[in-house]
């Protein structure tokens, strides 16, 4: 069973100090600090954070939303190894 790959763009808000929350780690990075209280997108490969931000969306007539997401910072994990979404065997 695969809860959610390593490409999914999971939203967090970056805090008032310009940090961010994740797995029970605090992130901060000079590149976010302009984006504190705006919501940012983040990817997790096991070693590195790669944060992005909300491009462009686009709702169209058939029912399909495309979003263009813009990679603002990428942020070296503190303990590798763990993959959000990781699949299970």
């Amino acid at each position: 069973m695969t809860q959610r790959d390593e490409m999914y763009f999971e939203p967090r808000v970056i805090d008032t100090a310009g940090r961010i929350r994740w797995f029970g780690e605090i992130y901060s990075d000079q590149a976010i600090k302009c984006h504190t209280e705006q919501t940012v997108y983040i990817r997790d490969n096991g070693r590195q954070l790669y944060i992005y931000e909300l491009a462009s969306d686009d709702f169209s007539e058939v029912e399909r939303i495309e979003a263009v997401f813009k990679l603002i910072s990428r942020i070296e994990k503190s303990r590798g190894g763990f993959r959000y979404g990781k699949k299970d065997t």
